[in-house]
């Protein structure tokens, strides 16, 4: 039960902030255990749940069809195809690099350099079909362990010089279905246990705290400042990979 906390922990403090969770779960699997995909998946769906509590009010919007959300369901539609598309047809590619170090410290440092160009980014446009399209093709990185996917879809909006917080809403939306479609790629191998119920718990809970933490560092204008972490993250998993 012990890893299955751990995992919850990390999954939580990862998932929103442009760390990549995938790759944080990646590389502590692969140092005490073996890569449990579908509790990674478990997790993520938890974390799924705390996105759909956070952006409720922007759920409801979307549910009532309105003229003025009918653009945002297309832009939604246009971010998630290139993803899906992508984690369908090569699930396992994706899957493999879950088990490469080497793989996992380049992908953090790649992290790291998107991240640290948003910190000369500028607002000066509105959503739209062409930058939800370049939101998404960055969001297929992000499939990868070790590229954050929420790093890489803000990162996107920034560039695309969409508002930040506008971007962050648009990056939560955006998870939901991303999320539910890697659960049902690892619907095979379910199972059930309380170690499980109580890691998809904990990580519901903080991925809560973690969302407004998230919020207020966007407002504050030091989204960039991930990239330092990603840094030394992918140094000492390079180190790890050369020592092992």
């Amino acid at each position: 039960m012990l890893n299955e906390i751990i995992y919850a922990v990390i999954q939580s403090a990862t998932e929103f902030f442009p760390v990549s969770s995938s790759g944080h779960l990646a590389l502590v699997s692969n140092l005490i255990s073996q890569p449990n995909l579908f509790l990674f998946t478990v997790l993520h769906i938890a974390s799924l749940f705390a996105v759909l509590i956070f952006t409720r009010k922007e759920i409801f919007e979307l549910l009532k069809f309105k003229k003025e959300t009918r653009k945002m369901w297309i832009y939604l539609i246009i971010a998630t195809i290139p993803a899906a598309l992508f984690g369908f047809f090569f699930k396992n590619y994706i899957e493999s690099a879950f088990s490469s170090i080497l793989f996992l410290g380049i992908a953090f440092i790649f992290t790291g350099i998107v991240l640290l160009f948003t910190r000369t980014s500028k607002s000066f446009s509105e959503l739209n079909i062409k930058n939800s399209l370049f939101i998404g093709l960055f969001q297929v990185l992000a499939l990868f362990p070790g590229i954050s996917r929420s790093g890489m879809s803000i990162s996107a909006g920034l560039f695309s010089g969409i508002e930040k917080e506008k971007a962050v809403k648009f990056s939560f939306l955006l998870f939901i279905p991303l999320a539910l479609g890697a659960f049902i790629l690892e619907l095979g191998d379910f199972y059930i246990n309380i170690s499980i119920i109580i890691a998809f718990f904990i990580c519901l809970f903080l991925s809560l705290l973690f969302l407004n933490l998230l919020t207020l560092i966007i407002k504050k204008n030091r989204f960039w400042m991930f990239s330092i972490y990603c840094f030394i993250i992918g140094i000492i998993s390079l180190a790890l990979y050369f020592i092992r």
